[in-house]
Protein backbone atom coordinates (compact mmCIF):
# COMPACT_ATOMS: atom_id res chain seq x y z
CA UNK A 1 0.00 0.00 0.00
CA UNK A 2 1.35 3.56 -0.33
CA UNK A 3 0.84 5.96 1.79
CA UNK A 4 1.20 8.69 -0.93
CA UNK A 5 -1.85 7.12 -2.85
CA UNK A 6 -4.02 7.40 0.09
CA UNK A 7 -3.09 11.30 1.06
CA UNK A 8 -2.88 12.10 -2.62
CA UNK A 9 -6.88 10.74 -2.91
CA UNK A 10 -7.93 12.47 0.61
CA UNK A 11 -7.29 15.72 -1.39
CA UNK A 12 -8.31 14.58 -4.62
CA UNK A 13 -11.15 17.19 -5.27
CA UNK A 14 -13.22 14.85 -7.14
CA UNK A 15 -12.90 12.45 -4.68
CA UNK A 16 -13.91 14.38 -1.73
CA UNK A 17 -17.24 15.27 -4.00
CA UNK A 18 -17.95 11.86 -4.08
CA UNK A 19 -17.13 10.96 -0.91
CA UNK A 20 -19.24 13.91 0.68
CA UNK A 21 -21.94 12.78 -1.98
CA UNK A 22 -22.34 9.22 -0.53
CA UNK A 23 -22.14 10.22 3.08
CA UNK A 24 -25.09 12.64 2.21
CA UNK A 25 -27.02 9.81 0.58
CA UNK A 26 -26.77 7.63 3.12
CA UNK A 27 -27.56 10.26 5.75
CA UNK A 28 -30.87 10.57 4.19
CA UNK A 29 -31.45 6.80 4.96
CA UNK A 30 -29.85 6.47 8.95
CA UNK A 31 -31.43 9.89 9.36
CA UNK A 32 -34.45 7.34 10.57
CA UNK A 33 -32.54 4.91 11.95
CA UNK A 34 -33.09 3.04 15.80
CA UNK A 35 -29.78 4.46 16.73
CA UNK A 36 -29.58 7.71 18.40
CA UNK A 37 -25.38 8.06 17.54
CA UNK A 38 -26.42 7.17 13.86
CA UNK A 39 -29.08 9.57 13.61
CA UNK A 40 -26.90 12.37 14.95
CA UNK A 41 -24.17 11.59 12.69
CA UNK A 42 -26.63 11.80 9.73
CA UNK A 43 -28.34 15.01 10.63
CA UNK A 44 -24.67 16.63 11.07
CA UNK A 45 -24.09 15.54 7.64
CA UNK A 46 -27.22 16.60 5.75
CA UNK A 47 -26.31 19.70 7.89
CA UNK A 48 -22.86 20.03 6.67
CA UNK A 49 -21.47 20.52 10.04
CA UNK A 50 -17.87 19.90 11.59
CA UNK A 51 -16.15 18.24 8.81
CA UNK A 52 -18.21 14.97 8.52
CA UNK A 53 -17.55 14.51 5.10
CA UNK A 54 -13.69 15.29 5.27
CA UNK A 55 -13.43 12.23 8.29
CA UNK A 56 -15.94 9.93 5.43
CA UNK A 57 -13.27 10.72 2.74
CA UNK A 58 -10.20 10.19 4.94
CA UNK A 59 -11.78 6.66 6.13
CA UNK A 60 -12.33 5.89 2.53
CA UNK A 61 -9.14 6.27 1.33
CA UNK A 62 -7.77 4.49 4.13
CA UNK A 63 -10.25 1.48 2.84
CA UNK A 64 -8.62 -2.23 2.51
CA UNK A 65 -7.30 -2.11 -1.02
CA UNK A 66 -8.32 1.71 -2.16
CA UNK A 67 -5.28 3.41 -2.04
CA UNK A 68 -3.27 0.32 -4.48
CA UNK A 69 -6.77 0.63 -6.74
CA UNK A 70 -6.20 4.21 -7.55
CA UNK A 71 -2.18 4.38 -7.63
CA UNK A 72 -0.95 4.70 -10.97
CA UNK A 73 2.28 3.77 -9.84
CA UNK A 74 3.97 6.82 -10.79
CA UNK A 75 3.26 9.14 -7.96
CA UNK A 76 -0.24 10.30 -9.48
CA UNK A 77 -3.70 8.40 -8.75
CA UNK A 78 -6.51 8.07 -10.68
CA UNK A 79 -9.75 8.71 -8.08
CA UNK A 80 -11.92 6.88 -10.78
CA UNK A 81 -10.72 3.82 -10.21
CA UNK A 82 -13.14 3.80 -6.47
CA UNK A 83 -16.53 2.71 -7.92
CA UNK A 84 -19.30 4.51 -6.43
CA UNK A 85 -20.26 0.92 -5.02
CA UNK A 86 -16.58 0.60 -3.62
CA UNK A 87 -17.76 4.05 -2.06
CA UNK A 88 -21.38 3.20 -0.96
CA UNK A 89 -19.54 0.30 0.46
CA UNK A 90 -17.34 2.07 2.29
CA UNK A 91 -19.65 4.74 3.81
CA UNK A 92 -21.74 1.98 5.07
CA UNK A 93 -19.09 0.15 6.55
CA UNK A 94 -17.17 3.53 8.31
CA UNK A 95 -20.51 5.14 9.66
CA UNK A 96 -20.39 3.48 12.88
CA UNK A 97 -17.06 4.22 13.45
CA UNK A 98 -17.44 7.62 12.21
CA UNK A 99 -20.69 8.20 14.92
CA UNK A 100 -18.99 6.16 17.55
CA UNK A 101 -16.20 9.07 17.38
CA UNK A 102 -18.29 11.94 17.08
CA UNK A 103 -21.23 11.18 19.79
CA UNK A 104 -22.23 8.82 22.42
CA UNK A 105 -24.97 5.64 22.39
CA UNK A 106 -27.42 8.32 23.11
CA UNK A 107 -27.21 10.68 20.22
CA UNK A 108 -24.68 13.67 22.48
CA UNK A 109 -22.25 15.42 21.00
CA UNK A 110 -19.19 14.27 22.85
CA UNK A 111 -16.72 16.39 24.19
Amino acid sequence: MSYLAQDQLTQDVTFLGRSRAAAIQQAEIYKDDARPNFVALADAVMRDEGGFAATFTRLAAGGPGIADKVDNGDGTIDQSKVTDPDLLSLTQANWPTIASLYFNDDGSPKT
